[in-house]
């Protein structure tokens, strides 16, 4: 797999398909998607070196000094059990743009929650709790 940084107009539209698969993206349009991926800080994907197709992407959005939230990690359903996701998180892990980054932070559903101890996350937040404002 080569990994990218950015994504082509065809990967983009690859990207908003695989959105359509999933609980917590469905539904979003391409452009809400072009979007959303703009402005994020930090963009990490695999794709397939012979097709050039979508093979894995996640997206951060980030401060670059003491924040930074890994959104979206997503691995297409004929590259699964390839180790992608895996591979995503490593990179995103030691970009260099969120090395300095204090804390790296996630969400994610709780049988999904072992797969992201291995790079330091943990649910152990202390009196910290998760809030949300709910605007549509």
């Amino acid at each position: 797999m080569e990994q990218v940084g950015q994504l082509t107009d065809s990967q983009m539209e690859e990207l908003h398909q695989l959105y359509q698969n999933e609980w917590w993206t469905k539904g979003r349009t391409l452009a809400d998607v072009r979007i959303a991926v703009a402005h994020s800080g930090v963009v990490v994907a695999f794709t397939d070196p012979q097709s050039g197709s979508l093979a894995a992407f996640c997206r951060v959005i980030t401060d670059f000094v003491y924040k930074a939230l890994v959104l979206d990690v997503i691995v297409a359903a004929p590259y699964r059990g390839m180790g992608l996701g895996r591979a995503l998180m490593d990179a995103v892990v030691s970009h260099p743009s969120l090395r300095e980054v204090r804390h790296l932070e996630l969400y994610c559903r709780p049988e999904l929650m072992e797969f992201y101890h291995p790079w330091g996350f943990t649910e152990d937040l202390g009196e910290l709790r998760f809030m949300r404002s709910a605007r549509a």
